[in-house]
């Protein structure tokens, strides 16, 4: 499961290109429209029954390859597996109005044999919206384990600097709605006030510094697998508008997110925000457009089908970790590697990085023999102890 790069063909049948004719029950084509943005191009059959009218089964089959194309979209995203725990859900929200994700097509074949009638499609998949359908049904990030966020961003002044004692004059606005964007799109996240209780100010000014690890230990223990930090500079000014003096408000954002199990970056914001008049609006738009940068980027990181989970052992010696690494690699389907992280007394940490989710990789763990004991979950964090 790999996110599309370019455009994707698919040859099966070698044939001259048709003649576009209206057609009732899909969109209007669009010859000649090239992917855009967010769009992806691919080639595809669609195939229908002739029981009636000849232009209505050319119609049904239209209608089945651009179904093809949406599917080969969704596919861009979650593996078959997944799209078939969750067939009926995808049906309802994406399959059900495929036309509605293609940008445009072209019919490049056409013919009608042995009772059946057959088209070859090229379409232009919005694959953005797909993305985004994914995510706002929960399926992606079911497939993480339902990560809970965590956000620490503070707003200063154009002039102030990120000091100990400037922390009181700090404000917290930004970080209120960033974290909303955040909960908009469906990720649990970790309420204001148990950040607030759990953090010391030390350690929050070395998160707005910038020191990702930090960033990641403070989330662990808020039970975070993601961290969002960050500053934003608060400033206006006047300017010239139609004529007249305006207050420009600006807002310039600087925003990470931060696997806390790793302490690996997973996405990064860096943008500015100008409205005049409205300090209030130009906050909301810049926030609005830092959570969905973020979000992308994150979504974007999970569709590239490589997954971490953390496996964290007590009771561990040398040997035994590598009989469980060894097992694991052999006995969990899509597991690529097992890497020892860290390796202290007797205590260890195996990342596991597998194509399928970590959700799946948890699950399997009790199949591979006994030897070990789960002794607790938190989304991709799994502690184990081994036995004597």
């Amino acid at each position: 499961m790999k996110r599309f790069t370019g455009t994707v063909l698919l040859l099966f049948m070698a044939a001259n290109c048709g003649t576009q004719v209206s057609t009732t029950g899909t969109p209007p084509p669009i010859p000649g429209t090239p992917p855009g943005p967010g769009e992806t191009e691919v080639l595809c059959e669609g195939v229908s029954a002739v029981t009636g009218r000849v232009d209505t089964a050319r119609d049904h089959a239209i209608s089945d390859a651009l179904r093809k194309a949406v599917e080969q979209g969704v596919g861009a995203f979650i593996d078959g597996e997944t799209q078939v725990e969750n067939f009926q859900l995808i049906s309802d929200r994406i399959y059900s109005r495929a036309s509605g994700f293609v940008s445009s097509y072209r019919v490049i074949h056409e013919e009608q044999s042995g009772g059946l009638y057959r088209v070859a499609v090229r379409a232009v998949v919005n694959t953005d919206g797909i993305e985004d359908d994914l995510a706002a049904i929960g399926i992606l990030m079911a497939g993480q384990g339902r990560p809970r966020v965590m956000v620490l961003v503070r707003e200063l002044s154009n002039t102030a600097a990120v000091s100990l004692a400037g922390l009181d004059q700090m404000g917290s606005m930004f970080e209120t709605q960033l974290l909303e964007g955040f909960r908009r799109k469906g990720f649990p996240v970790v309420d204001a006030a148990t950040a607030a209780g759990i953090i010391r100010r030390d350690q929050l000014l070395l998160i707005l510094e910038g020191d990702d690890r930090t960033a990641a230990l403070v989330g662990l223990e808020a039970g975070a697998e993601i961290i969002v930090s960050g500053t934003v500079a608060r400033s206006s000014e006047s300017r010239m508008i139609a004529g007249s003096p305006r207050e420009v408000h600006v807002f310039d954002v600087n925003c990470r997110a931060v696997n806390t199990r790793t302490a690996a970056v997973l996405a990064a914001s860096a943008s500015t925000t100008e409205v005049p008049f409205s300090e209030n609006q130009a906050r909301s738009q810049a926030s609005e457009k830092t959570a969905d940068q973020l979000i992308t980027a994150i979504l974007d990181g999970w569709t590239v089908n490589v997954n971490s989970t953390m496996l964290h052992v007590t009771n561990a010696n040398f040997q035994s970790l590598e009989d469980l690494r060894a097992r694991i690699r052999s006995g969990i389907r899509g597991v690529s590697d097992v890497l020892l992280r860290d390796f202290t007394g007797s205590r260890a940490t195996l990342e596991v990085v597998s194509e399928t989710s970590s959700t799946e990789v948890i699950e399997s763990l009790t199949g591979i023999g006994g030897g070990f004991t789960i002794t607790g979950i938190a989304g991709n964090r799994v502690e184990l102890r081994l036995e004597d």
